[in-house]
């Protein structure tokens, strides 16, 4: 019998598909001759300190650096039954297939198990990008020989192996010594490749928002008339007089031009239509979509994928969401006749839409060129009324769907105009944009704010013209805009802008930032429990302990160039020109000099702001990661208090009191 591993249910159930389909078992698809079985991401994770050594249970200074001389993994403990599905499957098997997705974590995850539970026959490789039943049925017929991804193993495994050395020593060690320079609570520093960074990006951009001089410039509308109308133009500033940003930053400069044009004639100097046509955006992947639902909702990074998760595994409308390609296999337009159908059915809110749709339209989205490891969270063929979803849920399908429907309809095309106009030796500049055909944003409405549909009057090459009007308008700079948890995730796909050695830079941009998509809602989630950043409304906040915490830190911690200089490296080895010893060697000795900055520099990190209990006015609430999710309790339980509270966007909601503690 052939065994398939596939990495997910999804990908499983494709395969089955591929190789005719089979009956559904307990964890797996069976058909004559093979089975297919999956996994939920990674079944194993990483061992901790305590599980190597007696010595490393204990927090203190002379434990460290923690180098594990064998490393550990062991089962995650939502994944042990269908492990035990796996490991029955293997008695069975004459041959496996690992189905990871066509990417390092796909080759490492699936490597583990079959590590873990010791399998030593015959392995082969299937690398499917193309996820129609085409391209699944080519990819089948063309297995491959599992040594070829040895360096892609390896290079998940180093990268592994090195976060865990980072984040468990550094976070120890900032821990203790910041306790014993006084800080008073138990909170975990902790210390990350990702989070460290991330938390840096929230705490300069504050930074950089409280310590901003605002600076006054002047501008200069005019209104132009001809006989078809009034033309609204804007002053364009000379250089000789412009600031580097452009600006007038003199009052009575403004007040002179406004002056000498006011009630005078004025010249056409130019005048520009163009039509041009522009496409529908791309499905959604999981960034872009937690950076729509965080703009328009003000959801977390985790509801959102919580509720795409919901979508996903529960209801089964939308395909796999942790998805970080926005594009869409070329087969997959075949399929698009019976989702559509689905979507009318489940949906009758937008049947008019899907009625509005054609399918001969094939957008920019389905591209086998484009595609990764993942396709765009697209809705599937599955019939589920949408009353049986929550109002968040309905909200992130309707978004999904309306991205979809979006392929089938035709570029919306917009009419540009631009005009210079000459008035007193003064230049201005008109523009406009207009909607001449609405296309799919039909569908979506309009994405770009500046189509505000004020056609201008049509003008002509040295046509003249009077000056009815020019005003002074005097405003000020405005630093950029404080983190959402939208904003930040977008900030994190996109570190490359915050670097700037070239190199460094473009490395990140290979790599698509810093993070997974499936990770970076978690890691927020992380410095939200530890108390270095708070959410405010939509925005993020960086507290004082967070802000500390950054500038204790060494530059080479705090900045994502170091991931880029990893990834280079990791490069490497996947290559096979370096080797997994060399580089966590390398990271060790690293390790080991913050280490001994740290301990003579010593750590002063303010304790998380106190929150007293208004049941005992004694102790203060702490949050707490219970069974049912996050709550805030009272530290003075063991004294008897029973104050508990739900916890309400990162804060306990006063107004609730919760039945149980529900420790976990």
């Amino acid at each position: 019998m052939r065994l398939f591993i596939a990495e997910k249910p999804s990908l499983g159930k494709i395969v089955a598909g591929g190789l005719g389909h089979g009956k559904s078992g307990n964890g797996c698809i069976r058909g004559s001759d093979w089975v297919v079985a999956w996994c939920f991401g990674h079944l194993y994770e990483q061992a901790q300190p305590d599980d190597y050594s007696e010595a490393w249970k204990a927090w203190n200074l002379d434990s460290l650096p923690m180098v594990p001389e064998q490393w550990k993994l062991k089962p995650r403990p939502d994944a042990k039954k269908q492990i035990a599905v796996i490991r029955d499957l293997l008695k069975e098997a004459s041959e496996v297939v690992s189905a990871g997705d066509p990417d390092r974590e796909g080759e490492l995850l699936i490597r583990e198990v079959l590590e873990s539970l010791k399998w030593k026959g015959p392995t082969k490789r299937l690398w499917v990008q193309d996820l129609s039943e085409s391209g699944v049925k080519k990819a089948l017929a063309s297995l491959k020989p599992i040594d070829q991804f040895n360096g892609l193993r390896d290079a998940a495994e180093t990268r592994s192996r090195a976060d865990w050395l980072v984040g468990m020593n550094l976070t120890r060690a900032y821990t203790i010594l910041a306790r014993q320079a006084g800080r008073t609570d138990k909170g975990v520093l902790s210390v990350g490749r990702v989070q460290t960074p991330t938390l840096a990006l929230v705490v300069n951009r504050d930074l950089e928002i409280e310590n901003f001089k605002p600076v006054p410039y002047f501008t200069v509308s005019g209104e132009f008339t001809s006989n078809a109308g009034v033309v609204p133009a804007s002053w364009v500033v000379p250089e000789d007089i412009a600031d580097p940003e452009g600006r007038c930053i003199t009052k009575a400069q403004a007040q002179a031009v406004a002056d000498a044009c006011e009630g005078n004639a004025a010249t056409v100097v130019s005048f520009e239509q163009k039509l041009s046509k522009k496409a529908p955006p791309l499905p959604f992947e999981l960034t872009s979509l937690t950076s729509y639902a965080s703009a328009r909702w003000g959801y977390s990074a985790k509801l959102v994928l919580d509720i795409a998760q919901s979508l996903y595994e529960e209801h089964k409308l939308i395909s796999y969401p942790r998805s970080d390609c926005p594009y869409l296999a070329d087969a997959q337009h075949g399929e698009a006749k019976a989702i559509l159908a689905a979507v009318a059915s489940n949906y009758p809110e937008v049947k008019p839409l899907v009625e509005g749709a054609s399918l001969s339209i094939k957008s920019r989205a389905f591209n086998d060129k484009k595609l990764g490891a993942h396709t765009g969270i697209i809705p599937t063929g599955e019939r589920t009324a949408i009353s049986k979803l929550n109002q968040s849920e309905r909200n992130v399908y309707d978004a999904i769907v309306r991205r979809y429907l979006a392929q089938f309809y035709p570029d919306a095309e917009i009419k540009s105009v631009v005009g210079e106009i000459d008035c007193a030796g003064h230049r201005f500049k008109a523009t406009g944009k207009i909607t001449v055909k609405a296309g799919w944003q039909t569908v979506l409405g309009k994405e770009d704010e500046d189509e505000n549909d004020a056609e201008l009057p049509a003008l002509a090459e040295g046509q003249a013209l009077s000056c009815s009007g020019a005003k002074v308008a005097e405003k000020e700079t405005k630093p950029s805009p404080r983190f959402t948890e939208g904003t930040l995730v977008q900030a994190m796909a996109n570190i490359a802008k915050y670097v700037e050695d070239p190199k460094l830079k473009a490395r990140l941009k290979e790599t698509s930032g810093i993070g997974t998509t499936a990770t970076r809602g978690g890691i927020l989630e992380t410095l939200k429990k530890r108390g270095f950043i708070e959410t405010k409304g939509k925005q993020i906040i960086s507290t004082k302990a967070g802000r500390e915490l950054v500038a204790a830190l060494p530059h080479s911690v705090v900045d994502p160039g170091t991931t880029a200089v990893w990834e280079t490296l990791l490069a490497e080895i996947e290559a096979g020109n370096l080797g997994q010893a060399k580089f966590l060697e390398q990271q060790i000795v690293w390790i080991t000099g913050l280490l001994q900055r740290a301990t003579q520099n010593g750590v002063k990190i303010a304790a998380a702001e106190a929150i007293e209990c208004p049941t005992c006015r004694k102790g203060s609430l702490r949050r707490i990661n219970g069974k049912n999710g996050f709550f805030w309790g009272c530290s003075g339980f063991r004294e008897g208090c029973k104050g508990a509270f739900p916890d309400k966007k990162g804060k306990p909601d006063m107004g609730t009191r919760r039945r149980s503690r529900g420790r976990s």
